[in-house]
């Protein structure tokens, strides 16, 4: 399970851990960006419109998402699909959809927490976990961003 908890109100950042190691610090870069290092390899992920995010690795293109509806992401990559799906407009947890079944959830702990928790599945490699994790994660911005504009 991985988790990300955000750094500063103003600053897109998230520490990532992993049974209470730390995995990754997701930095935030333009236009919803960001960039990280695994093992010593430096990823970027890039946001290509409004529905697309891409993520570039050491060897170019490692996976794409791409919004199909507001309530789902289809992620490629060469190491398989994933979707990402809000099942439900009322509960704010995303499902991880592999091979046509759920076999994750991606989730806010609450409303009154800056962390969020991530159960991808394990054969997903540790780049594309991020990658799918980081998508939420700009969902959940953009959402609590619509909502502070909406209320003021």
């Amino acid at each position: 399970m991985l988790r990300a908890r955000r750094h500063g109100v103003f600053r897109r950042e998230y520490e990532i851990e992993s049974d209470g190691g730390s995995v990754t610090t997701l930095a935030g870069a333009r236009r919803e960006g960001c960039g990280f290092t695994l093992a010593g390899a430096e990823y970027r992920i890039e946001r290509d419109g409004r529905k697309r995010f891409v993520l570039h690795g050491p060897d170019g293109r490692a996976a794409t998402a791409d919004r199909a509806t507001h309530r789902e992401w289809a992620i490629r990559a060469a190491t398989g699909d994933l979707t990402l799906v809000k099942p439900s407009i009322w509960r704010s947890a995303w499902e991880v959809h592999q091979r046509g079944s759920a076999r994750g959830t991606i989730k806010h702990d609450g409303m009154f927490h800056r962390s969020f928790a991530a159960d991808v599945p394990s054969d997903v490699p540790m780049p594309v976990r991020l990658f799918a994790f980081y998508v939420v994660l700009i969902d959940y911005e953009r959402n609590a961003n619509a909502a502070a504009a909406s209320s003021s």
